[in-house]
């Protein structure tokens, strides 16, 4: 029997390597190059991976058309999950049928998706924007059959510049003959202004907001600065949630009702906004889909300053 075909931009396994105890497996046997974060693909029936197809739900109700679309997934600030978002995200896009994504990795500072994914990260996005490579040479296939990926390759010296510019004005438009979701990886806004011109040529921006994590001033200047560029901002993920509300909100409760006197007034009210910020969260899911009903036929309203979460 002939071996299994190699994606592009793996590494042939050696005929004495043996596959780990426990790792995960994809067709043709060879171990899973993509992350463990990646849970759409390892752990599909998770609440987490529930909450990407809450997000994808309100995506597609956005584009009301169903022409193909491009959008940038970005953060007020490094350390908010971006990166795993936007490959979660892609990976639950690419299940709908019919239906074809790339992501792109326009990271240049701190590239994640080649490793996420298990490609190799030059040539990438960068030579394809200086015309050092061509788009067939940067593409590189995934084991999840519908999505490809465009790793960042070598940082340039100026990355706003690429982003912003008519060549990836150009790329985007050749793109969206090829695929239905375009899902773009950016730095955070702050300090950066990556985000801000890229998403002035796509659909719009999912901001990333980490739980606890994020100021909320934070969050909402860089709401001000996307939509100050001409960027449309679609709404915000929030990341750090735990694995199971239910067994989360009896565990906190059970933790405050045994020691009320000890943990003091301020642990309890930061419990009460984590609970009152999930609430809100599956609120706002059900307004957009609500809204999304209820308008005529045409591209839904501009939000604004970060008060949606999709």
């Amino acid at each position: 029997m002939s071996p299994p075909e190699r994606q592009q931009g793996e590494t042939p396994a050696s005929p004495g390597d043996a596959p780990a105890q426990g790792a995960p497996e994809r067709p043709g046997g060879l171990l899973s190059r993509i992350a463990q974060n990646v849970v759409m693909y390892h752990d599909p029936r998770s609440l987490h991976a529930e909450q990407y197809r809450t997000c994808r739900t309100n995506l597609t109700a956005l584009n009301r058309g169903g022409a193909p679309w491009a959008l940038v997934v970005t953060s007020s600030r490094k350390g908010e999950g971006k990166s795993v978002t936007a490959a979660n995200l892609a990976v639950c896009l690419a299940e709908m049928p019919a239906t074809r994504v790339c992501l792109i990795d326009g990271d240049f500072r701190a590239a994640a998706q080649s490793e996420i994914f298990g490609v190799d990260n030059t040539p990438g996005l960068s030579e394809l924007l200086g015309d050092q490579a061509k788009l067939g040479h940067v593409m590189r296939t995934t084991t999840i059959g519908k999505l490809d990926v465009i790793p960042a390759g070598d940082e340039p010296n100026s990355s706003a510049e690429l982003l912003g510019g008519e060549r990836f004005a150009n790329l985007l438009g050749e793109l969206k003959r090829r695929y239905s979701w375009i899902v773009i990886d950016t730095p955070p806004v702050h300090p950066y202004t990556d985000a801000c011109v890229a998403t002035s040529l796509t659909n719009g921006a999912l901001l990333v907001v980490r739980m606890q994590a994020t100021q909320r001033d934070l969050v909402q200047r860089a709401a001000q600065s996307i939509v100050a560029a001409g960027g449309k901002l679609l709404g915000t993920f929030l990341t750090g949630l735990p694995p199971d509300r239910e067994q989360y909100d009896y565990y906190t409760y059970d933790r405050t009702r045994s020691s009320d006197s000890s943990r003091g007034k301020h642990e309890l009210q930061r419990q009460r906004a984590r609970r009152e910020a999930e609430r809100r969260l599956r609120q706002q899911e059900k307004a957009y889909l609500k809204h999304a009903r209820r308008e005529d036929e045409g591209e839904a309203p501009e939000s604004k300053g970060g008060e949606s979460d999709v």
